[in-house]
C-alpha cells in the first residue's frame, strides 16, 4: 500500500492554486470518509508555491494519508484530444482519488484519446477526469460519475451543469462532449462533436 494512498491534482495558474475552497473540502470529505479521522491540514496553508512555478501553468500534486502530505509541482501541457473510445466496466470504485490508478491501466489511451467508462451500463467519467455533454445549448454531466471533480462541483455550484442519468444508448442524443478536470475548466473551444465518441 503506497505511503500517501489518496492526493489532490491542484491548478497554479500564475502563482495562484485555482479552485482551492473545492479542493479542501474534497480533502476533508476524502478524511472522514477514507480515513475516518478529522483533516489536519489547511491546503491553502502548506502550499507554498516556490518561485519558479509562479508563472505559466503548473500541477500541483499533494499526495496525503491521515498524518503526512508530500508535494510536487509539474510543467502542464493540456492533451488535444481528437477521440473518445466507450469501454466498459462493471462495478468500479474511484470513489476517493486513489494514488492507485491501475484499474485505469487496461484501458486504451493514446495521445490524442481518451474513454468513456460505462460502468454498469451507465456513463461513468474518463481516466482524468469528468465529462459533460451538451444538448439544445445545455450542459449535463451524469450522475453515475466516479469521482465528482472539483470543475464539476464549481459548475453545478453555479447551475451551469445539470447532472442526468446517461446510459450508453443514449450517447447519441448529445451534440458535444467535453473533459474537465482541475487544468481543464469549462471552455467551449476544447468541446468535441459527440461525433467524436468511438464505439469499438
Amino acid at each position: 500500500m503506497s505511503q500517501f494512498p489518496l492526493f489532490e491534482t491542484i491548478a497554479i495558474k500564475d502563482g495562484i492554486a485555482q479552485n482551492i475552497a473545492y479542493h479542501q473540502a474534497r480533502y476533508e470529505k476524502s478524511c472522514f470518509g477514507y480515513f475516518n479521522e478529522t483533516p489536519l491540514f489547511e491546503l491553502s496553508k502548506i502550499l507554498t508555491i516556490p518561485q519558479e512555478y509562479k508563472q505559466g501553468l503548473y500541477r500541483c500534486k499533494i499526495a496525503y494519508n491521515q498524518h503526512d502530505y508530500e508535494i510536487q509541482y509539474f510543467p502542464y501541457q493540456a492533451k488535444e484530444l481528437h477521440y473518445f473510445d466507450v469501454v466498459y466496466s462493471d462495478n468500479l470504485d474511484y470513489q476517493f482519488k486513489y494514488s492507485n490508478r491501475s484499474i485505469f491501466q487496461t484501458f486504451p489511451i493514446n495521445q490524442h484519446s481518451e474513454v468513456i467508462i460505462i460502468n454498469n451500463g451507465k456513463v461513468s467519467d474518463c481516466t482524468i477526469g469528468n465529462l459533460l455533454f451538451s444538448k439544445q445549448g445545455k450542459w449535463y454531466s451524469s450522475k453515475d460519475y466516479l469521482l465528482k471533480g472539483t470543475q464539476l462541483s464549481r459548475l453545478l455550484d453555479e447551475n451551469q451543469v445539470e447532472l442526468l442519468d446517461i446510459p450508453v444508448e443514449s450517447l447519441g442524443n448529445f451534440e458535444q462532449i467535453m473533459l474537465i478536470n482541475a487544468l481543464n475548466p469549462f471552455d467551449l473551444a476544447r468541446a468535441l462533436p459527440i461525433q467524436a465518441v468511438r464505439f469499438a
